[in-house]
């Protein structure tokens, strides 16, 4: 069994019924491919949940739970590794070891031993583009060096989907881990099991009285300083923080060293936050955020009214977005892909907009990261447009950032009466006990099958609602969205108010109308 033997399976079991024309066309693989890496999946399941060939489609009574029980089942002894995976493996042992002997850590994989030689160009192209290199130790193994910042950034990356919050913000592995992705979780968790604790208790102690963090800002948070502490144990400090002065944060004061805190501030300030005691305004940044939203104005079809809403989230998200462009931290998002495709004019306005400030902090603004302000830029045309009145109460489902999401809500809003009273990550459904809704929305397969799975009522629809959705969720008792306010009983309302106890009045009982 090997890589593609689980992706596959991880497709059908998520879309079940496929049709083979689509497999093979998404694939490239021919159908004996595909019916050999069904024979291979279906000696690893219980009869009831085999994978079978039906009308020239691929059926499975499969759920997320028996996804993960096949998982748990594959060892390395029966799952054949690629270059890649080898190399992403070992590179997280040489983070967390000074020193390892490559031909005896290569044993767990079940590989002869002219696979670590043919390997090496793999391991060398990696850590070239991190900035990385490896040394030999003479007659003890290879130890990685280069720049410490640059090495925790690539091996955050490399641990985090390995990973998730459990209780008390600790750190735990992912359910749905494959054979890899299980080995790299189980080093982690286990050789940082004391500072992944520490972490925790410094989250909840030093960060979150002021900032907190969205579930995957978080995680990132918890790992990259779990992984900080670890390394600084063992005497691997941020030495040089010449470069880090390009933007005013927040001051955290976790760590003793200047140096390490400077850097994780700055960590800090790139990560998604859903609450936020205060920020720290930048001068020369304002300024340049201002000159965007100044550029971007003629290509809205309305003005915005809420402008300080408005500028301090478009401030907020850039001012990220500056930070996770100079050291390369982003992550792509699937549902961001059709964005410019949707919205080309504006991608173009937005884009032409932010020319300046690349210039200025010698970036360039990623894919992600401008489809992102699009929907936050467009979030706000559809904010000043919308007449709403909550009705129905509704929760998201979503592992998305505040940002992407806070554009999909005002979609919602635009087109319905609703209230939206949550947005819940998947790790964290335990949160659904405490908050009284009528519906779950969720607009991805792979959380409709987690529903699924813990028995909850959901409606899936698209990040891009479609009039199919619209007609849906209208058949779930959701009402329009454009209501009008009887002029009689609100001039009645608004009897010898002054401006003050007006404004107050209107924002109180008409916040989805007056802005």
């Amino acid at each position: 069994m090997n890589g593609f033997d689980l992706v596959f399976v991880k497709y059908v079991q998520e879309h079940s019924p496929v049709a083979i024309s689509d497999v093979t066309q998404r694939f490239g693989k021919t159908l004996s491919t595909l019916k050999r890496t069904m024979k291979e999946i279906n000696a690893l399941l219980p009869e009831p949940f085999h994978l079978h060939i039906d009308n020239q489609l691929i059926t499975t009574a499969m759920g997320y739970g028996e996804y993960i029980e096949l998982l748990e089942k594959i060892k390395f002894n029966r799952y054949i590794t690629s270059p890649q995976e080898r190399t992403r493996d070992l590179f997280v042992a040489l983070c967390l070891n000074d020193v390892v002997n490559k031909s005896e850590y290569y044993s767990r994989f079940f590989v002869s031993a002219s696979t670590l030689k043919n390997d090496a160009p793999v391991l060398n192209q990696f850590l070239q583009e991190k900035q990385l290199t490896l040394q030999s130790i003479h007659r003890k193994g290879s130890a990685l060096s280069g720049d410490e910042i640059a090495l925790r950034i690539a091996v955050c990356l490399t641990i985090l989907k390995t990973v998730e919050i459990g209780e008390d913000h600790r750190l735990i592995t992912h359910k749905a881990n494959d054979p890899v992705n299980r080995s790299v979780a189980a080093r982690f968790l286990s050789q940082c099991a004391e500072e992944i604790a520490a972490a925790a208790r410094l989250y909840t102690q030093r960060i979150e009285p002021t900032l907190r963090l969205g579930y995957n800002g978080k995680k990132y948070f918890l790992v990259y300083l779990s992984l900080a502490m670890h390394r600084l144990k063992r005497g691997h400090e941020i030495s040089d923080i010449s470069a880090l002065d390009f933007i005013a944060t927040v001051p955290f004061g976790v760590f003793e060293s200047p140096n390490e805190n400077r850097f994780l501030d700055l960590l800090v300030s790139s990560l998604s936050a859903t609450w936020r005691a205060f920020t720290l305004y930048d001068r020369p940044l304002v300024e340049a955020v201002g000159r965007f939203i100044e550029r971007i104005e003629p290509a809205l079809v309305t003005t915005v009214n809420n402008r300080q809403a408005y500028f301090a989230e478009v401030y907020q998200f850039i001012c990220s977005a500056i930070i996770q462009n100079k050291f390369h931290l982003w992550f792509e998002d699937k549902k961001l892909q059709g964005v410019r495709a949707s919205y080309p004019q504006l991608w173009e306005s937005v884009k032409q907009a932010l020319a300046s400030m690349e210039q200025h902090y010698a970036i360039q603004f990623s894919g992600v990261h401008l489809a992102t302000l699009l929907l936050i830029v467009k979030k706000y045309e559809l904010q000043n447009r919308l007449v709403s009145e909550p009705r129905k109460r509704i929760i998201i489902v979503t592992n998305s950032s505040e940002s992407k999401i806070g554009y999909f809500k005002e979609v919602l809003h635009a087109w319905f009466h609703i209230d939206i009273v949550a947005c819940v990550n998947i790790n964290e459904l335990h949160q659904l006990k405490t908050i009284p809704f009528d519906l779950l929305i969720t607009f991805t397969n792979k959380i409709s099958s987690y529903l699924k799975y813990y028995q909850l009522d959901y409606i899936k629809v698209n990040f891009h609602l479609t009039q199919d959705d619209i007609t849906l969720l209208r058949q779930q008792g959701l009402s329009r969205a454009k209501k009008k306010i009887p002029a009689a009983q609100f001039a009645q309302q608004a009897a010898g108010m002054n401006e003050q106890q007006l404004r107050a009045f209107m924002a109180q009982n008409y916040p989805g109308i007056f802005i």
